[in-house]
């Protein structure tokens, strides 16, 4: 031992050296470093739904287990309690563990990596399962995936890899979680590329498919690799019944993209009536209370009841109720920012609404032998691929969790066709509008320079605005040197009231211009906020048929600050053209 130096000193430098060749072999060896992630993040995942179900047998199961007024009483106060204590929690030591899973993954990936923080992720640990055993009709899958994605980051950080391996460490966990929860690598992987990084490099995809084999392999271990949701093979055999099965995926689009904007109309509302987080969760608790005693089934994760309905089990009366209530509280629970995942309640409702459609057309057509486990698979895979719009990875995790093969054409006409009207109803996904309510907004194409640029560094700044109270004529003065095809119309305090077309302008003027402006003014087709991205802006526009929009600032004044034409968005493409570094994993290369 070197002079001067303690025995203290001389085992902490020891140490640091082991742990510093312990990052030096995970870098090089990291493959080595991916599969022992995926299988850590394998036993996250089964100790995760270990924790659900203990927690349902304490909480909601003992509740219902009750009989007369105490199990009313137990069934509408243990969601209420349970769901405002989480509340009180999170708001004090976790505020961004409240809402959307998938939508914090992604925006991760993306661009902020503090999302995932410690806080966020032990949060969602042991708060996800306390809130689904309280009766959350949502589901574990969601959670799962925030904490086996932020526990791959943080691997990623704490060995010092590059900070593109870093960010490809988010799909990473986003594979093994699904692949752990479900025991369905292919899905897990497909889910990751399609859901949260958008597209798939040759090194990425490598990574993900070691982690999620990984994972399943642990699953596989601890609870013997049986498919979560098996059932008998359906049948089909008539052609016609491709009627049936488009009807239903139909109707799988129509409710699916009804339910992604009532929940954001609800959520704004709730928000704008009753900014307490916890009076928030305990009322939606007391409403999904209520509407479970009409059909308890609908209360936490419900795997069971799919499975029965798979089974061909259930009647078109009791499997309808189902649907309707599981939709209802669905909806409370993700406005009301109940933890939870949407994976399994979009599989509930899908199995449920298949299985009263497969059931109601039996009992019109009974010489036509139509299976209602067919409609009830079909249902699943297509109400998911609406709501969470990866259509793939529907048609995937139906056959990885039941193992029927024999509906694939069927159900990848439900999939085109519920993905297809969802999209019409409702133009974001349920992740991608729980996003943008909470803040985020993201291009769909990361390597759009649009996407890196917000509204307030390429709008034109103190646009020429109209006072509603001037005269048509003095309106016209006052822009007569500027050609615009719109001005911003305010109020006295800079307001934005409305728009004023210079062909409505021209217009009244010679027909007099004596009226105010007020009277001929117009309300716009689309405003934008200073802090929007522009791609999410540009992407508006589309919907609404405009290429220009005013600006207004990002409080609730409305007052104008600027203006957005073709010739701002032109110029902020070209000025932040640069290229993005992705994430990935050259294994393959």
């Amino acid at each position: 031992m070197p002079v001067g130096q303690s025995i203290e000193e001389t085992e902490s430098r020891s140490a640091l050296n082991l742990v510093g060749r312990a990052r030096a072999l995970a870098r090089r060896f990291l493959i080595v470093t991916l599969g022992t992630t995926g299988a850590f993040c394998g036993v996250l995942a089964v100790a995760f739904e270990r924790y659900v179900e203990s927690a349902h047998d304490v909480l909601i199961g003992f509740a219902m287990a009750q009989s007369g007024l105490v199990r009313v009483a137990l069934m509408l106060g243990t969601p209420a309690i349970v769901f405002a204590v989480i509340a009180v929690i999170l708001r004090r030591f976790a505020p961004r563990a409240v809402g959307a899973n998938l939508a914090r993954v992604r925006m991760s990936y993306n661009e902020d990596p503090s999302l995932l923080g410690p806080k966020t992720v032990g949060a969602t640990f042991l708060g996800t399962p306390l809130s689904l055993g309280a009766g959350a009709p949502l589901g574990p899958e969601g959670p799962i995936v925030v904490v086996t994605s932020g526990f791959s980051s943080a691997i990623g950080r704490m060995l010092r890899l590059p900070q593109k391996f870093v960010r490809g460490m988010i799909p990473v966990g986003t594979a093994a979680g699904i692949a752990a929860i479900f025991n369905a690598p292919i899905t897990g992987v497909v889910f990751a590329l399609e859901e949260i990084v958008g597209a798939a490099d040759r090194g990425l995809l490598g990574g993900v498919l070691v982690g999620a084999v990984a994972a399943a392999v642990v699953e596989r271990m601890l609870l013997g690799g049986r498919p979560l949701l098996a059932a008998p093979f359906s049948t089909w055999s008539d052609p016609r019944e491709l009627i049936g099965f488009a009807l239903l995926g139909a109707i799988s689009g129509v409710v699916s993209g009804a339910a992604i904007g009532l929940a954001h109309r609800v959520k704004r509302a709730w928000a704008a009536r009753m900014p307490s987080m916890v009076l928030r969760a305990a009322l939606a608790g007391l409403i999904i209370g209520a509407f479970a005693l009409l059909s308890p089934s609908v209360l936490g994760v419900g795997y069971d009841s799919i499975s029965f309905w798979l089974h061909g089990g259930g009647t078109a009366e009791s499997t309808a109720i189902a649907f309707a209530v599981k939709t209802v509280v669905f909806v409370i629970a993700i406005s009301g920012g109940i933890l939870g995942g949407s994976f399994a309640p979009s599989l509930f409702i899908g199995t449920a609404l298949g299985a009263s459609v497969g059931h109601i057309a039996h009992a019109l057509f009974p010489a036509g032998h139509i299976d209602p486990k067919a409609y009830a698979v079909l249902g699943m895979g297509s109400f998911f691929a609406g709501l969470l719009r990866s259509p793939i990875a529907a048609i995937l995790i139906v056959i990885e969790l039941t193992r029927d093969y024999e509906l694939v054409l069927p159900l990848m006409l439900g999939v085109s066709l519920a993905v297809a009207i969802s999209r019409r109803i409702s133009h974001f996904s349920i992740v991608e509008q729980q996003m943008i309510d909470e803040g985020y907004v993201e291009g769909r194409d990361s390597t759009d320079p649009l996407s890196r640029v917000r509204t307030r560094d390429a709008m034109t700044w103190n646009p020429l605005t109209v006072r509603e109270t001037i005269t048509l004529t003095e309106a016209a003065h006052l822009v007569a040197e500027h050609i615009y095809r719109f001005y911003p119309v305010v109020d006295e305090d800079g307001r934005l009231t409305g728009v004023l077309p210079r062909e409505t302008l021209e217009k009244e003027v010679a027909a007099g211009g004596m009226k105010l402006v007020r009277d001929v003014v117009e309300q716009p087709k689309l405003v934008a906020r200073a802090d929007e991205d522009v791609i999410e802006v540009v992407r508006r526009m589309q919907m609404n048929g405009v290429d220009r929009c005013p600006v207004v600032d990002d409080g609730s004044a409305q007052k104008v600050v600027g203006f957005l034409s073709p010739s701002d968005i032109l110029r902020a493409r070209i000025s932040h053209s640069v290229p993005r570094e992705e994430g990935g994993f050259e294994l393959f290369e």
